[in-house]
């Protein structure tokens, strides 16, 4: 594949960033008015997730990035995925586009070494680790918080790389009606309709509820050099099903109960071989199911002592289905999963400062139908696999003390945290933030951080493959970052170190009795990543300027090369213009090369894509909207062998009350 990233390019960012940081003395020193084309808020948002309680984002230690509902209701056939791209310090794979299997990458970390959360309620796959982005939909979420480097001291395992919080919609005020439908290339449409608000008076009742549907026709996901053997030229379509809701009484003054869920389903098509033989090409269908449950009551005890108690629940179902071959019957394979997590948090403030405490109790239960190919036995080829039945829970029960501390132009946080899980015992992380404001603008800070991430059900415990000996990945993780922030203006540099201990990949080496012919789970390698990430944003009357880039060195030690699926150098750069009642805006995506799971030998080149969007106002509340992904074209994989969408148009129109 041609290298399109070049040296030069490189060069000319770098230069563009330098300028953008000296711009930040200059317009320092200027007395002209910069004014705010987007929400007043979009400079200064509150972050939830950094310290588990609103904070404003200049208080917040951890790097960050905000994502509101303007950016993401211009996202128009833009994946979940896609959008967390055109983010800082954020890369991603995938076998195709939406609907197929994906994975997020923050700062060279693995898709499992991320947490996720929905309005608080984990959402990873305890089974096969990470989270299964594709079934999670855009439309309907409100704003997005990702927070990088170990979080583990706060949220417990997964969280070495970050933590990302997606929020679904708050009702607050009159109610709000909102409707859009699109459509585009590929056959793609895209609906969505939404009311929110709440009642008036002391005792208020919140409401909000939206759904959407999202159908495809797809394309050819298969590319001439995939190395699976695949050369179908079949497209791949899906559907997707999406709702969520949530209501809530402020039934005295500090006191609320609430309740709020998301459910969606995604059946999308997939290129694979049939099961039993793997000789005969088929397309099949994969089926997933979330759901996303939580009770929660938040309660002023005193006056400096605030109570959050939470029930929440996930539920994630999957059946893949392969249809029958001319010497084998169609065969359902199913994956069944249930998490339960009880959370009682408290927030005393001490004067200026804030102590946290928080106990926390998970249950885990797997259980799954597959053909069992780890203890096949390949002298009776092609004797049909046996079917393998699966079922393991394992619990999970935490403690943690949180501190954060405000004089005057200091700020620091300190937070230590205990899991006890099943089957190898307790982990304690634990992490340490100072930062300084040398002015009301700029600011510096350095943290410190621990983080792990348990093995999951099927490094541990699934026959054949799983190792109970197998120990936690482990990482520690130092970062340093300077920053310049005021209205209409924002520069940031951040370095960071991440060493990460015990990964966990599948070797012959130190299996126990009884593994199959692929091996099992094992600690056999650890990583470092180094780097730095510098963005900038400028809002200047009606036009907004934002641009990152990110510069990292993510290194498997056990064989010296570079982890794979991870560039060196990767970033954005984007630029929105307000005329009147039209708003337009183009942005670009660019990565450097990767390896995938061969190294050199499926070593995917550079790419950069260029992405532009409009909305007119035809009305009020009424107004159209269009989005030209991938202008020019590019022919780029983010899986070796495997297509990504070409140029591709959408246009819709949308009515929201204002």
């Amino acid at each position: 594949m041609k290298q399109q990233f070049s040296s030069k390019f490189i060069s000319a960012l770098l230069f563009g960033v330098a300028i953008s940081l000296i711009s930040t003395v200059v317009f320092a020193q200027s007395n002209q008015p910069i004014l705010l084309a987007s929400a007043p808020n979009q400079m200064n948002p509150i972050i939830v997730t950094a310290t588990r309680t609103p904070t404003k984002a200049s208080d917040v230690l951890a790097d960050n990035v905000y994502i509101g509902p303007e950016e993401i209701a211009q996202a128009g056939q833009t994946t979940l995925v896609e959008l967390l791209q055109r983010q800082k310090g954020v890369t991603i794979s995938s076998y195709g586009g939406g609907g197929s299997n994906a994975s997020v990458f923050l700062r060279g970390t693995t898709n499992n070494q991320t947490l996720v959360l929905i309005d608080g309620v984990r959402v990873d796959d305890a089974f096969n680790g990470g989270a299964n982005w594709s079934v999670i939909p855009l439309t309907i979420i409100d704003h997005i918080e990702i927070i990088y480097g170990p979080q583990s001291s706060l949220y417990g395992s997964d969280a070495i790389g970050g933590v990302i919080q997606i929020f679904t919609k708050r009702g607050d005020g009159p109610a709000k009606v909102t409707a859009s439908f699109g459509y585009g290339s590929y056959g793609t449409s895209i609906s969505e309709a939404s009311i929110n608000g709440s009642t008036e008076g002391e005792q208020k009742i919140r409401y909000s509820l939206a759904g959407s549907q999202t159908l495809s026709m797809g394309f050819n996901t298969i590319a001439p050099n995939n190395k699976d053997g695949l050369t179908t030229t079949a497209r791949t379509g899906y559907v997707q099903d999406s709702i969520t809701g949530r209501l809530s009484q402020e039934w005295s003054k500090g006191q609320e109960l609430g309740l709020q869920f998301l459910n969606s389903r995604l059946n999308n098509q997939l290129p694979g071989f049939d099961p039993q033989e793997y000789l005969y090409q088929q397309i099949q269908n994969q089926v997933s199911l979330l759901g996303t449950y939580s009770l929660y009551s938040k309660n002023q005890i005193l006056e400096n002592w605030r109570s959050l108690v939470q029930v929440s629940a996930q539920t994630s179902n999957a059946l893949n289905h392969a249809p029958g071959t001319t010497d084998n019957s169609p065969f359902d394979s199913t994956l069944n999963q249930r998490q339960n997590t009880y959370t009682w948090q408290n927030d005393i403030a001490l004067g200026t400062d804030t102590l946290q405490v928080l106990a926390e109790r998970k249950t885990q239960k797997v259980s799954s139908n597959q053909l069992d190919y780890n203890n096949y036995d390949f002298s009776n080829y092609p004797t049909p696999y046996a079917f393998m039945g699966f079922s393991q829970s394992r619990n999970t029960s935490s403690g943690a003390v949180a501190y954060q501390l405000k004089r005057e132009a200091n700020i620091a946080n300190f937070s230590i945290r205990n899991d006890s899980i099943t089957g190898y015992g307790p982990q304690t992380t634990g992490a340490a933030a100072y930062g300084y404001f040398f002015t009301k603008e700029w600011r510096a800070n350095i943290n410190y951080g621990t983080g792990f991430r348990a093995p999951t059900f099927n490094d541990l415990y699934y026959p054949g493959y799983g190792n109970s000996a197998i120990l936690p990945e482990k990482s520690k993780n130092t970062e340093a970052g300077l920053h310049y922030e005021k209205a209409g203006l924002e520069s940031h540099i951040v370095v960071f170190s991440n060493s990460i201990s015990n990964l966990i990949q599948s070797s012959q080496v130190g299996c126990p009795i009884g593994t199959g012919y692929f091996g099992c789970a094992s600690n056999v390698a650890s990583a470092k990543i180094t780097g730095a990430t510098l963005n900038g944003l400028v809002q200047i009357s009606s036009l907004n300027l934002k641009a990152s880039y990110t510069q990292q060195n993510p290194v498997n030690e056990g064989s010296s090369s570079t982890l794979v699926k991870q560039a060196k150098q990767y970033g954005n750069v984007a630029a929105e213009y307000l005329y009147m009642k039209l708003t337009t805006g183009v942005g670009a995506t660019f990565s450097g090369r990767r390896n995938d799971y061969l190294g050199a030998n499926t070593g995917m080149g550079g790419y950069t894509i260029y992405n532009l969007y409009a909305n007119y106002d035809l009305e009020k509340d009424l107004s159209l909207f269009a989005r030209w992904n991938n202008a020019f074209n590019k022919n780029y994989q983010l899986s070796y062998g495997y297509n990504t969408p070409g140029s591709n148009v959408f246009v819709g129109l949308r009515y929201a009350m204002k």
